[in-house]
């Protein structure tokens, strides 16, 4: 399973671009700049969904509005169009933003990544905010792994109060070529529970198909860390696996998207009512992990973790 999901993926020049690029309209446009005054309401209807299908003037300049103005919302643009004179409603303006595929936030980021990636874009600052903001794996871009196994990102995470445990922990990695996470809970901060993940599990995951893990990138910012990982380095068991362990206090976009979708979940919330033991929290974190793993579109069905 693993080995069809692996040899698929390396098909393409960057996993991380393809993971952006999820939900993605096929067409793209050249942007134009303003909204002329000239421009009217009274245009023919067409059919939703898409960039390729905006052929009037109308949709045309409210693509370029759109894109150009991302964080503006339906008020802000309707009040930017009557200020121009252009004879439009509420309700047109949402007709027309559906008509060109851009009539919520999440289609407006999609059309900006793929037009900067395949439309030869140069994204303004404003543009680069938004869609960092909604895609927060998007601020990884300068990461091009060319391979599953060569990048992967490391943190733990803490959740208070679960009842006779007190805290508890949650170490997981994040493979950056395929978006993939793997992760388990433990009462330690300790770096070597989160070694003993790598070691256990990913590596003879992805040695079992020949793709060694080359770099773990740590996001931390707790001194001990690296002091312990100083620790670890020199212990056999670690350094005869040639693994390149990098320390740094970067915080990695695909790190917050895994944070948002661990929210999202409630698993704090549900840990709590099953705090009798850690095997009891672990099935519930191995459900988090498989929804946010399947919501990649690489590895939609080809789950490679099983519960």
């Amino acid at each position: 399973m693993l080995a069809q999901t692996i040899s698929s993926t390396l098909q393409e020049p960057s996993g991380l671009q393809l993971l952006l690029l999820e939900n993605t309209i096929d067409e793209t446009v050249s942007l134009a700049s303003g909204f002329p005054s000239s421009v009217t309401a009274n245009e023919p209807p067409h059919q939703s969904g898409s960039l390729g299908t905006a052929r009037t003037p109308i949709h045309r300049q409210l693509i370029s509005l759109c894109l150009n103005n991302p964080y503006w919302n339906d008020f802000r643009l309707l009040h930017h169009c009557q200020r121009r004179d252009t004879s439009i409603t509420m309700k047109h303006l949402q007709v027309l933003k559906a008509q060109c595929g851009l009539d919520n936030r999440e289609s407006i980021c999609n059309t900006l990544i793929k037009l900067s990636l395949h439309g030869g874009l140069k994204l303004s600052d404003r543009q680069i905010s938004f869609i960092e903001k909604c895609k927060p794996e998007f601020r990884d871009r300068d990461l091009q792994p060319l391979k599953p196994g060569e990048l992967l990102v490391y943190e733990c995470l803490f959740g208070r109060g679960m009842g006779k445990l007190g805290r508890v922990y949650v170490h997981f990695f994040i493979d950056i070529f395929t978006g993939y996470a793997f992760g388990a809970v433990s009462q330690q901060r300790s770096l070597e529970d989160g070694l003993d993940i790598l070691l256990h599990t990913i590596l003879p995951l992805y040695l079992a198909h020949n793709y060694p893990v080359h770099t773990v990138l740590h996001s931390s910012r707790v001194v001990n860390d690296i002091k312990e990982y100083n620790e670890l380095e020199a212990a056999e068991t670690y350094s005869r696996r040639g693994l390149h362990w990098v320390p740094t206090r970067r915080k990695f976009g695909a790190v917050e998207k895994f944070e948002k979708s661990f929210l999202a979940n409630r698993f704090l919330e549900n840990a709590r009512k099953n705090a009798d033991s850690l095997s009891s929290i672990q099935p519930l974190l191995n459900q988090c992990l498989l929804k946010y793993n399947s919501s990649n579109r690489l590895f939609a069905k080809r789950l490679l973790l099983e519960d």
